[in-house]
């Protein structure tokens, strides 16, 4: 008699994927594309505008963009209290040269005789 251990089969792999395709995803949204690139590029209130409109549209529709639209709305808003910010300081500076000339001043101008 030997103390020999009885021999076990190896391992057995699981078997391999059988090739096959990803389920095609959803396009994205083009509201929140133009969103993110208008309110960059163009005009930021824009961005604002397809921003909201892409939320509501990914929430209806299930497209994907949901990332953009975010980012397009924040940006938006971002830049446009900037653009804010320019146009009253440049206001305010055309104001003061007007000022200093005395373009605005009633004592520059002369009555013809």
């Amino acid at each position: 008699m030997t103390d020999e251990q009885p021999k076990t089969p190896p391992p057995q792999q699981p078997p391999p994927y059988p090739y096959g395709h990803y389920p095609p995803q959803p396009p994205y949204n083009v509201y929140a594309i133009l969103s993110l690139a208008l309110g960059i590029l163009v005009f930021p209130p824009l961005g604002i505008y397809f921003g909201n409109k892409a939320k509501q549209q990914i929430a209806a529709t299930g497209e994907r963009g949901i990332e953009l639209a975010n980012a397009g709305v924040v940006v938006g808003w971002v830049l446009t209290g900037l653009l804010a910010a320019f146009v009253l300081l440049w206001c305010f500076m055309a104001v003061t040269m007007f000022g200093m000339f005395g373009l605005f001043s009633a004592t520059t101008v002369s009555v013809a005789s």
